[in-house]
């Protein structure tokens, strides 16, 4: 495959930082590190405070990229990832594992919307655009290619030391932090920063979001994000998988087969975008998320894994579809803020499930919760209908 832009040395770091964000080593596993040390309840709990502090973290930091630099955020992402995942790591009681996550998640929200802008300004500066949809696809590849072969690499760690996985996933942050060094801050809509510019920019960033362009778009990007993140970020996709009979070594397989699968889908993006409009694809896209969720209420053993598929392939094409629909609309001055304004309401639906979930699964009602969340995301889907026919 060849990688678009591969020459604009900005483009390459970013499809470095992009390898760095997606080696999830302990992507089968780590359920079964964390609670070595706490319940699913008080998983939920964690995991819900934690993503809570993430997303307060997330519209600031997306101001301080716009109005600071994108390098520097990077910069900062990367260490706190190294320092948060190193501390999990090395953890053997809740709290450790708790403010290990809490920095983690400070880093996430400070390469959420960061990366994107200067990926997207980099081309622009050099009026090359136009190739975004080709780069932020062959990025969505290199996340999930990696993300196989980490998952695979990481279940073979596992049965040798359950700590190692964390170790490996730290360490890929402290070389994402020893490469950003190398970034070149793109020269577009530059501003000094001071506390006026900055919350006068959290406010214009969050502005561009409800345009009469992508007003329409907000419930069903906002469902498909959000719900995708609630999967795949926390403990219900590693949940939905041991109600099907999948354990740490059966979820690491199926891991790399959604991914080999989700690298070739996402390839194809732009292929879908010249067949599809935005909004079919993307209704598509969130009903096919309803439905998995829907079908995961029953207790179908391996078959299952088809429900899983379903999930994990339109979460794998939802973000860079979605980026290709928000970044055509934004102002190079407010795209780190407003990228992070969705980053931000990506993560409401887990803070509010999260605890819920937790004491759900601790109960025996996961099928319920499923339940819930497939019947949202199916009234999502009414409701974009709804609006693209009322504006036509």
């Amino acid at each position: 495959m060849r990688l678009p832009e591969i020459g604009n040395k900005n483009i390459a770091l970013f499809y470095f930082l992009t390898l760095v964000n997606n080696s999830w080593f302990i992507a089968g596993n780590w359920i079964f590190f964390w609670t070595r040390f706490m319940t699913y309840g008080r998983l939920g709990v964690v995991d819900a405070l934690a993503f809570a502090f993430g997303l307060i973290m997330e519209v600031p930091t997306g101001a301080i990229s716009d109005l600071m630099g994108r390098k520097k955020t990077i910069l900062a992402s990367c260490i706190l990832g190294f320092i948060g995942v190193m501390l999990i790591a090395s953890a053997n009681s809740t709290l450790p594992i708790f403010i290990g996550f809490l920095i983690t998640q400070a880093g996430w929200a400070f390469y959420s919307g960061s990366a994107e802008a200067m990926a997207y300004d980099s081309l622009k500066e050099k009026k090359k655009d136009d190739q975004y949809e080709k780069v932020i696809s062959a990025s969505g590849v290199i996340g999930i290619v990696t993300t196989v072969v980490a998952i695979l690499l990481g279940a073979a760690m596992y049965k040798y030391n359950f700590r190692l996985p964390h170790y490996a996933w730290g360490f890929a942050y402290l070389f994402g932090f020893i490469a950003s060094f190398w970034l070149k801050e793109p020269s577009i809509d530059t501003e000094k920063f001071s506390f006026r510019n900055y919350f006068r920019q959290m406010a214009e960033g969050a502005k561009q979001l409800v345009t009469p362009y992508l007003r329409p778009y907000i419930p069903i990007m906002f469902a498909l994000l959000g719900i995708s993140y609630l999967y795949s970020y926390g403990l219900v996709k590693p949940a939905i998988a041991i109600h099907f009979g999948f354990f740490a070594t059966g979820q690491a397989v199926i891991g790399a087969i959604f991914g080999v699968t989700g690298a070739i889908a996402v390839g194809l993006i732009p292929k879908m975008r010249d067949k599809l409009s935005d909004v079919t694809g993307l209704v598509l896209l969130t009903s096919v998320l309803a439905v998995g969720f829907l079908f995961a209420t029953i207790p179908l053993g391996y078959y299952g894994f088809l429900v899983m598929l379903a999930i994990a392939l339109s979460g794998n094409l939802a973000s860079p579809w979605v980026s290709v629909v928000v970044n055509r609309e934004l102002p190079s001055k407010y795209r780190a803020t407003s990228l992070s304004t969705i980053a931000l309401f990506t993560k409401v639906p887990y803070v509010v499930a999260a605890m819920i979930a937790g004491r759900m699964i601790d109960g025996g009602y996961l099928w319920l919760f499923n339940l819930v969340i497939g019947t949202l995301v199916a009234t999502s889907v009414i409701w974009t209908l709804f609006s693209f026919s009322t504006k036509k």
